[in-house]
């Protein structure tokens, strides 16, 4: 699929105070190795080498307070008006020195990816991607968009670099593919949520 806009970037969205709560949370959570779904790997594929990363996830509702109107501004603003009627657990992720996140989408947007689950999950896909920049005092972990040629499967064609600074919030579609560059000084904090609906038709 092809729209007008790759994605959505609100500069300097998140204030002080939001970030240091965003923070807070997540710590009082407690941060675990992050794990990629196994799909998402080929069989040579080691995991820490696709994904190399500290995640804690909340459900805490002050998170939805603070990042859902991005989501609900991007999706009119954008054009994209996709339905949108859940949203997973929010995931503040840590990169430390040489961690990243190679490239991978979020989920398909059809049949094929929608969730088996019970509950509110159910027959639902990820639609919208949602990442918030907590940190500044570090050097790498660019996030970075792969657009694929539509005529050609898994092409790399053309990378698109948005200059984000902390407290940009930048909302996209989770089909495209994307990674985290490897940190090369600091510690990197990103906040990520998911944002579901049924799938395309």
């Amino acid at each position: 699929m092809r729209t007008k806009y790759f994605y959505w970037h609100f500069s300097s969205g998140l204030s002080e105070k939001e970030i240091n709560k965003i923070k807070e949370i997540a710590s009082k959570s407690g941060y675990l190795s992050g794990v990629t779904r196994k799909d998402d790997l080929s069989e040579n594929d080691d995991d820490i080498e696709y994904r190399d990363s500290e995640v804690s996830f909340s459900e805490d509702s002050r998170l939805y307070d603070i990042l859902c109107p991005f989501v609900f501004a991007a999706n009119e603003s954008a054009g994209w008006n996709y339905d949108i009627d859940w949203f997973e657990k929010v995931q503040i992720a840590k990169y430390s020195e040489n961690q990243h996140y190679a490239w991978h989408n979020d989920g398909g947007s059809d049949i094929h990816g929608s969730y088996t689950d019970e509950g509110g999950f159910k027959g639902k896909v990820r639609k919208l991607s949602l990442v918030s920049i907590l940190s500044d005092k570090h050097v790498g972990g660019d996030l970075e968009f792969s657009i694929q040629d539509n005529d050609k499967e898994n092409v790399f064609n053309e990378v698109l670099k948005p200059d984000l600074g902390i407290g940009d919030v930048i909302v996209f579609p989770s089909y495209l593919y994307h990674r985290s560059t490897p940190i090369k000084k600091g510690i990197k904090y990103s906040a990520t949520m998911w944002c579901l609906g049924l799938p395309f038709k």
